[in-house]
């Protein structure tokens, strides 16, 4: 019988399974990620990666979320920091970048290819629901530091977000020269909405 993994053996698995799927996304997408290629990968048992995650789902998705998270996290703090500088044109430009970020990792491939959707199709029920409201959660919380913000229309400026996000998949089509000019003329429109309904009301 093998030994128990100790808590930094532990750690440091884990770690490295999450570097591993990070790197095989962004080269080989979901589906041609598999547990063996990923045990393989980091040199350990096939049985000690069940130890860890009863599926290639969960992690897939526990690396995805913990990604997500970092950058959400990171455009909040960003949001709080010019807050006193808060308009149609700073809030453009910050959303801009977080785009940007996204475009240079493995989410946004990931978010728009399928792959995302292939995931979520294997998780359980619960676990889907509970990152549909984290993710309203998340965006509610952006879109408070935002004064006099209408409430009441999160789920209506988080759902348009998404929609321009997966533009993406378009990129050849718009064409790569201008892509990044129209990207940021749609985030402004949307978030020339907000600000008029706020100064309208």
């Amino acid at each position: 019988m093998p030994k128990p993994l100790s808590n930094e053996e532990r750690i440091n698995i884990k770690r490295r399974l999450h570097e591993a799927v990070e790197k095989s996304l962004q080269k080989y997408g979901a589906k041609k990620t598999t547990v063996d290629s990923l045990v393989k990968t980091i040199n350990i048992p096939k049985g000690t990666f069940y130890l860890f995650y009863p599926s290639k789902a969960m992690l897939i998705y526990e690396v995805f979320q913990n990604k997500h998270d970092e950058l959400q996290k990171d455009f909040i703090n960003q949001v709080i920091n010019i807050k006193d500088n808060l308009n149609t044109t700073t809030m453009t430009e910050l959303i801009f970048k977080i785009y940007k970020k996204l475009d240079s990792s493995f989410l946004m491939s990931f978010m728009t290819s399928g792959d995302l959707e292939l995931i979520f199709k294997q998780l359980p029920d619960e676990v889907i629901k509970k990152h549909i409201e984290g993710d309203d959660v998340s965006m509610e919380s952006i879109l408070k530091i935002i004064p006099n913000f209408n409430e009441s229309k999160t789920e209506l400026y988080s759902a348009s977000l998404r929609l321009v996000m997966t533009s993406v998949l378009h990129k050849n089509e718009v064409g790569n020269n201008i892509y990044d000019e129209a990207l940021k003329l749609s985030i402004k429109g949307i978030v020339n909405q907000i600000f008029e309904e706020i100064n309208h009301d």
